[in-house]
């Protein structure tokens, strides 16, 4: 239950990133349309490692709470993992006077905890009632 609902929201999520970008790049908004679909692209992202983690985690185990555990353990280490880079670019694109990338990479980071925390949020409802 908790990967579909889960994957559900996020799907909706990019599906919505995806369709502000059409939008905005109809209304000849072109930078903000970018912008959405960065953000589309950050949940694409996370879908898929969110996958990958899944089924690691229900692969590497038969008791069930080990497996929420170990798909909660490998799912938020990409939060660390993967936005990494984007922190080290943004203080080098600020030392460079790089406004318009550091603002990119800002909103990578912003999408990356929205995603977390809707994780979060449907990982404690799940995992507590499994």
């Amino acid at each position: 239950m908790l990967k579909d609902a889960y994957l559900k929201e996020l799907t909706e999520l990019t599906n919505e990133f995806r369709k502000q970008s059409i939008i905005l790049k109809e209304e000849g908004s072109n930078d903000e349309a970018i912008l959405e679909t960065i953000k589309a692209n950050i949940c694409d992202i996370f879908c898929k490692v969110f996958n990958v983690s899944y089924n690691k985690a229900f692969k590497s185990s038969k008791n069930t709470d080990e497996c929420y555990k170990n798909l909660y353990n490998f799912y938020t280490s990409f939060f660390n993992k993967i936005p990494a880079p984007w922190i080290e670019k943004m203080a080098k694109d600020m030392e460079y006077g790089m406004m318009e990338e550091y603002y990119k990479e800002q909103i990578k980071l912003e999408t990356v905890n929205k995603i977390k925390d809707l994780f979060e949020k449907y990982y404690n409802k799940y995992y507590k009632e499994a």
